[in-house]
């Protein structure tokens, strides 16, 4: 392989002053004067795409993670970059470039741009690669060839083919980009099989690669990159004597080749019903703490889902993301050796069927969701689109014998922590303290850093001094690999530092007090001990774990936008209410 890139490299001044320049310039200049002015005709070319250049990155020598799009454009010695793998694809940084030679003209990127560094960065920002290599990525390339029509660079690091072609003028790349971004999402299933010239393959995707057993002896592999219609081979392969690159998704479940040769991918057809839901939400069935969903099918025999959220995160994503969500939860469910059918007894329903959305909040619309279910190779799937209702419940359904302590702490309120383990910053979290059960009990959704926060509610016990809270073990709401657990963090008293968790379920670990200076203000602090060990402690934090069946050790969570994994809050923490039950305004936002 080494040999192979020496010969390679070597070729490249050839091939780019073949395609730069007319044969007989050739041996009229010096090659000093020749590739200065190869680099200047590059340049040219580079910065003279309008709109940019759309780029088919694939990074990594084995192009083991698929291809990209991403986006470059070039003028005035900068390159602003874009690509589909950013959060908000409008996101676009601008560095330096400059062009330069080593065994022919290279472009090389100088500056540090944060886009391009996803591929290039030694720790991939979402784990994609090793954790000191990274994808693999490159920021310096060979120009092997140019023109206004389409641009091929060679990775030095990867030594990976990139083309380039132009934008069009009137294509606004964020959009171009979602689009991209979108069908990554929409055009990945649950398993392949390569089916050429009536010849099945079995076949695996891992990343955006498909690997290929042709026989029991012999593998390919076909990393590819998706486009507007369906994905791109990174380069042709030829299987039973049929060649192919391109696809297009057919009725969105398999994928044909463009040219009509005899060449699929084929996926799970899926399984589409005509079972049509009636909704409900009786006016009687509300409560200050629970709401009654009525669901009837128009085919009994079939199974579907019912569960609720609120109308503002339910209006925020779109429907074939929301559905393949809501069935990776339900998937979540089947543990190794699983019997489908057991577990679909047990989470779906079937016939005329009722479902208790439990806590609702006073200060958000919700929303019912049902949808089809059933089960394909041992998993579950959704045959239906979603049918939802809207529906609320507001602080005219308290009990007319509700205390004003008790009243007094629902809303919405803004936890300010002292410092925090890591950056020692404070940071503010944003809570809703629902009606549990009058006079005993709240509900609080919120909590924490993670991403579970705005998912899960915990329990707050309470009387007239206050509310408290303590580890709590959420076995019904699962994580990809067990429960969620809420256990306490605490920090050596005397010495300030080592943090550590601590198994206690002492009622009052966290304790909140009402100010009786000022209205809508309270405080949190943590509890203190002393361990087995002697050390005096101080709870600082309650924060969600995962727990996982055969071990008791608590494992981290992915954190929400704007926190660090293990930058836990520290307490004591200052409350103010920014809405109080009755949905009136109390206090502005401390963190505006």
């Amino acid at each position: 392989m080494k040999k192979f890139k020496i010969i390679l490299l070597f070729a490249l001044p050839v091939l780019l002053s073949s395609c730069l320049f007319d044969e007989e310039d050739l041996f009229d200049k010096s090659a000093s004067e020749r590739i200065e002015a190869a680099k200047v005709e590059a340049k040219a070319v580079l910065e003279g795409a309008v709109n940019g250049w759309h780029v088919r990155y694939f990074p990594s020598p084995t192009q083991e993670f698929g291809g990209y799009n991403v986006f470059f454009k070039f003028a005035d010695g900068k390159v602003t970059i874009a690509s589909e793998t950013e959060q908000d694809t409008a996101t676009a940084e601008t560095s330096l470039y400059s062009m330069g030679e080593d065994l022919g003209v290279t472009l090389n990127f100088d500056t540090k741009n944060s886009v391009i560094n996803y591929f290039v960065h030694p720790r991939n920002p979402d784990g994609i690669g090793s954790t000191h290599k990274g994808m693999e990525g490159d920021y310096k390339f060979t120009v092997v060839s140019a023109t206004p029509q389409e641009v091929r660079l060679r990775g030095i690091i990867s030594g990976n083919t990139y083309i380039l072609t132009p934008v069009d003028e009137d294509i606004v790349w964020a959009s171009e980009l979602d689009t991209y971004k979108l069908n990554a999402q929409d055009m990945v299933f649950g398993s392949y099989t390569f089916t050429v010239g009536g010849v099945e393959y079995p076949t695996k995707l891992v990343s955006r690669r498909f690997t290929v057993d042709l026989d029991a002896s012999t593998t390919i592999y076909a990393p590819y990159i998706y486009t507007k219609e369906g994905i791109s081979f990174y380069k042709p392969i030829t299987i039973n004597g049929i060649t192919a690159q391109d696809f297009r998704l057919v009725d969105e479940y398999y994928f044909a080749e463009v040219n009509g040769a005899d060449f699929k991918i084929m996926t799970p057809k899926p399984i589409k019903s005509d079972n049509v839901f009636t909704v409900t939400v009786p006016a009687e069935t509300r409560t200050f703490n629970s709401v009654i969903v009525s669901v009837t099918p128009s085919i009994d025999t079939e199974y579907f889902y019912i569960t609720s959220m609120l109308k503002s995160e339910f209006e925020a994503v779109r429907e074939k993301d929301l559905l393949r969500n809501l069935v990776t939860t339900l998937n979540t469910s089947l543990g190794s050796g699983d019997d489908p059918e057991v577990i679909a007894q047990s989470l779906l329903y079937k016939g005329s069927s009722s479902y208790t959305v439990t806590s609702p909040s006073f200060y958000d619309e919700s929303v019912a969701i049902v949808f089809g279910v059933a089960i394909q190779n041992g998993a579950f799937v959704s045959t239906t689109s979603v049918t939802s209702l809207p529906f609320s419940v507001d602080s005219s359904l308290l009990p007319a014998d509700t205390p004003d302590w008790y009243k007094k702490w629902l809303g919405k309120w803004a936890v300010t922590s002292t410092s925090s383990e890591v950056s020692n910053k404070s940071f503010t979290f944003y809570i809703t303290i629902k009606p549990e059960e009058i006079g005993a009990k709240y509900k609080i959704r919120g909590w924490g850093y993670t991403t579970y926060a705005n998912r899960v509610d915990i329990v707050a016990t309470c009387d007239e001094k206050g509310f408290y809270l303590t580890q709590q073990e959420l076995k019904d709401c699962r994580t990809p690999n067990g429960w969620l657990n809420l256990r306490n963090r605490y920090v050596n008293r005397e010495t300030g530092t080592g943090f550590g968790l601590l198994s206690s379920s002492n009622a009052k670990n966290l304790a909140a007090t009402y100010s009786a200076e000022e209205n809508g203000k309270a405080k949190i602090v943590g509890r203190d001990g002393k361990l087995s060990s002697g050390v005096l402690f101080t709870i600082t934090m309650l924060e969600f774990y995962e727990s996982r069946a055969g071990t008791t050790s608590s494992y981290y969570l992915n954190t929400a936008a704007g926190y660090t994994q293990k930058d836990f809050f520290i307490g004591p923490y200052t409350m103010t209410q920014l809405v109080d039950a009755d949905g009136n305004t109390v206090h502005p936002d401390p963190a505006n």
